[in-house]
């Protein structure tokens, strides 16, 4: 059953936001490329592991033998705990910027889970049984990689959430200069043909930076609830560059970050950054991971922005890369209706296009 086959599962964010895990059977050797946790109305979720063991392709979970982490956001990494519960010999890749922003989001948790750990660094190849790996900057936040597989003369490129623009904390992202067979695609927008990308800033990181501006204009002060603690990092940088005489107030879990970018010189903070330790008087921006208190006179944000590829810049970048297959994962379907603008009808008009898409369905097995 095993010989050269390509066997590919996802155990969840296949077409959706959210525990992103995928299952990939190369030969002998069975992956996972990240292994995250979702979250629907304040309930966690983890992904559907005991989905592999209702396949011919696993037995038991400590035939998985190694687990490629793409970054440190939680929906693609929070759940490594509870798959380590399953099978604790199971290593762990990922950079070692990934290493320090997740030992801070995971807390205790993080301890079950390093001693399994190898940092990697990009364009570093590491030989495994019949295939040959390699790390690629991705872009999106500081860490991020992407995962190429030689596997018997075929290259598989697994993505991970990337970005081909800069943002205030990374460059963009940087493909291997290899041709790929087989493109596992992190298409956020691949079906949301309206999101587009405005300048070097997302739409709604200007209009949060607007709103904070409006408000310090009125002398009021601004709370901002940050979804992910990294956007957190990311939204300091940007208030410090667009509004520079804004005073920030960081709690502790946001905190946690800035002191490990810092440590590993990525600076963050400047002059008018502070710790969250009491409420000043004069209007200010405070950042923090927690709701805001039942306190009246505060502009209330939410810190919820997309550090993905619009809708257009996702297409260029399939048909830059132009592999026989694409497999598209964490790609929620659009809410708006729309016609013929998906990604897939889109390059399937295209005559330079050799593409062929999956859109594959949580524990849809796929021989590739």
């Amino acid at each position: 059953m095993a010989g050269g086959k390509i066997i590919f599962i996802p155990l969840g964010g296949a077409q959706e936001v959210g525990a992103s895990c995928y299952f990939l059977k190369l030969g002998e050797n069975n992956l996972l490329l990240d292994c995250g946790e979702g979250r629907t109305r304040g309930i966690k979720f983890s992904p559907k592991f005991s989905a592999l063991l209702d396949t011919p392709y696993l037995q038991d979970f400590h035939q998985v033998s190694h687990i490629f982490l793409s970054h440190a956001h939680l929906d693609h990494s929070a759940a490594l705990p509870d798959f380590l519960e399953l099978n604790e010999r199971a290593a762990i890749y990922m950079t070692d910027l990934t290493r320090e922003i997740l030992s801070a989001q995971l807390e205790e948790r993080f301890a079950s889970i390093e001693k399994n750990i190898s940092s990697v660094a990009f364009l570093q190849k590491i030989p495994l049984p019949q295939m040959k790996i390699s790390f690629h900057q991705a872009g999106h936040i500081p860490g991020a990689m992407m995962t190429l597989i030689n596997f018997r003369g075929k290259n598989i490129l697994y993505t991970g959430d990337y970005s081909t623009f800069p943002t205030q904390l990374v460059g963009s992202a940087l493909l291997p200069d290899v041709k790929i067979d087989i493109l596992i695609l992190c298409g956020l927008h691949a079906r949301h043909p309206h999101y587009r990308r405005y300048g070097d800033t997302d739409a709604a990181l200007k209009k949060i930076l607007r709103k904070i501006f409006l408000a310090l204009s009125w002398r009021k002060s601004v709370y901002c609830q940050v979804t992910q603690i990294s956007k957190g990092v990311e939204l300091i940088s940007l208030i410090n560059k667009f509004l520079p005489h804004a005073e920030i107030f960081i709690d502790e879990q946001v905190m946690k970050i800035v002191r490990r970018f810092e440590n590993l010189h990525i600076p963050i903070m400047r002059e008018q950054n502070h710790p969250l330790s009491h409420f000043p008087r004069e209007p200010h921006v405070i950042l923090s991971t927690r709701p805001p208190p039942p306190r009246t006179g505060f502009e209330i944000l939410k810190g919820d922005f997309s550090l993905h590829d619009d809708f257009s810049a996702t297409v260029d970048f399939v048909r830059r890369i132009n592999p026989k297959i694409c497999v598209v994962v964490h790609s929620p379907p659009d809410k708006i209706f729309h016609a013929g603008m998906t990604l897939e009808q889109v390059l399937i008009n295209d005559p330079d296009s050799r593409t062929s898409f999956i859109f594959p369905r949580t524990g849809e097995p796929f021989e590739l």
